[in-house]
């Protein structure tokens, strides 16, 4: 995809591969002690958690879960969260370090490098066609497959030139730009694997698989959710190079 041709050009140094990249939608289930699910300090929280929050959570990351259980739908069963926050308390890395996303940034890309994790928007990217749609949102959920003997860089230009014919050979392809809003570097990251959440009732998958990205505070993401393990242990074993 383009976003990761601009990623290369423009965020990555020297040598830093990039794993995986994939889309977020900015809907995120809490699952934070002292907030609820929509990132609300719970009754009995009420300064601690308004504390370690802030207003960021409050604006930008509190009450997007409505995304996801709100709207029109044929169906009473919800889709599964595009994303999960967990932590210990409103004080953890994960609320800490994405309330600092600046609000009106609903899509991004979380990617994954050997050195770090970033946050990403891009500006001037066109709309994926209904095809791409449906592809991004098959059993990787999104996740673009980057890892090592996955896709070389020159198979990316060539995809992207052959799927644009408006580009002509020897004309550099125009990316969009790359701003970074979040980075967290891989020291950071206890451990990146497979979780199983339960979400009980009401939802179409109850017990989805997720790509868990844990920090050393015990905080973390939870990304790509899965009704099958298989698709998300891939995305693991891309997490560390395996792939």
């Amino acid at each position: 995809m383009i976003e990761v041709l601009a990623a290369r050009q423009q965020w990555c140094r020297s040598g830093e591969p990039i794993l995986w990249c994939i889309r977020s939608h900015r809907n995120y289930l809490f699952d934070v002690e002292g907030l609820d699910e929509k990132g609300k300090p719970k009754k009995g929280w009420g300064a601690r958690a308004a504390l370690g929050a802030g207003d960021a959570v409050g604006g930008v990351l509190g009450g997007v879960f409505d995304a996801v259980t709100g709207g029109d739908t044929d169906s009473d069963l919800k889709d599964s969260p595009p994303s999960v926050l967990f932590g210990p308390g409103p004080n953890c890395m994960a609320v800490t370090e994405l309330s600092r996303i600046p609000t009106g940034e609903d899509s991004a890309y979380w990617v994954l490098t050997s050195h770090r994790l970033g946050l990403l928007t891009f500006q001037d990217v066109a709309e994926p066609a209904a095809g791409e749609a449906a592809e991004s949102a098959g059993l990787l959920g999104g996740a673009l497959k980057f890892g090592k003997g996955a896709m070389k860089f020159a198979r990316d230009v060539r995809d992207i030139v052959a799927s644009k014919p408006e580009y002509e050979p020897g004309v550099a392809v125009p990316v969009p730009e790359t701003r970074a809003h979040l980075e967290i570097q891989r020291p950071a990251i206890a451990d990146i694997g497979s979780h199983q959440r339960k979400l009980g009732r009401g939802y179409q998958t109850g017990k989805p698989w997720y790509l868990r990205v844990q920090f050393t505070d015990g905080s973390g993401i939870e990304l790509s959710p899965s009704p099958q393990e298989k698709p998300v242990q891939r995305l693991v074993a891309m997490s560390h190079g395996q792939i």
